[in-house]
């Protein structure tokens, strides 16, 4: 990515970018929906990526096959309006990993404009694939809402569950075994 993506993008659009878009349901759902938007998917997949692109042709959208975390930090500060994230892949989430990643997610902040809202669902498990309690659940929804709130996010909505406008293949996996996936959606706003 560079300069010339980024001059690419209608000033009177809004820029939404979605991290890890997988076979592109959620992005072309949306960019159908929401004219006033301007859409970036990053898929570092190249199957998923090439999967994406051939059924998504709404002129709002533009695919990159690269890592996230190599794109993101191209943006310019306080330049997307909304940055969507569902289901990361644990070295992105996971308490083990969080000295790399949380990294990503204060550059995510600095790159959301004033206002700007980011979007992550994320799913808890037991490590022995037992049904989560409500106890972990809460432990876990706790934790990430501090983490977040101390880069500087302000949360909005912290819940159980995605919102059905929502649609993406593994969420439609994981709705299936509620006992054993909790899904924590949380929307988070730039201070």
């Amino acid at each position: 990515m560079n300069k010339k993506l980024l001059s690419e993008i209608p000033k009177s659009l809004k820029l939404v970018v979605e991290l890890g878009m997988g076979d592109g349901r959620l992005i072309k759902d949306l960019s159908e929906k929401e004219k006033e938007n301007y859409f970036i998917g990053i898929e570092i997949n190249t199957e998923r990526f090439q999967e994406a692109s051939s059924h998504i042709k709404s002129k709002n959208v533009k695919l990159i096959n690269n890592s996230f975390d190599e794109v993101i930090p191209l943006f310019g500060d306080n330049s997307i309006n909304k940055v969507i994230y569902i289901l990361p892949d644990p070295k992105f989430i996971d308490k083990n990993h969080k000295q790399k990643w949380s990294k990503l997610y204060k550059i995510i902040y600095n790159k959301l404009e004033h206002k700007g809202s980011f979007i992550l669902l994320t799913e808890i498990t037991d490590a022995l694939l037992q049904p989560v309690s409500d106890e972990l659940f809460f432990e876990e929804m706790i934790w990430l809402k501090e983490f977040f709130e101390s880069i500087g996010f302000v949360t909005v909505n912290c819940s159980e569950g995605p919102p059905e406008q929502y649609n993406t293949y593994f969420l439609k996996i994981f709705k299936g075994d509620t006992q054993r996936i909790r899904i924590i959606y949380f929307k988070f706003v730039k201070n």
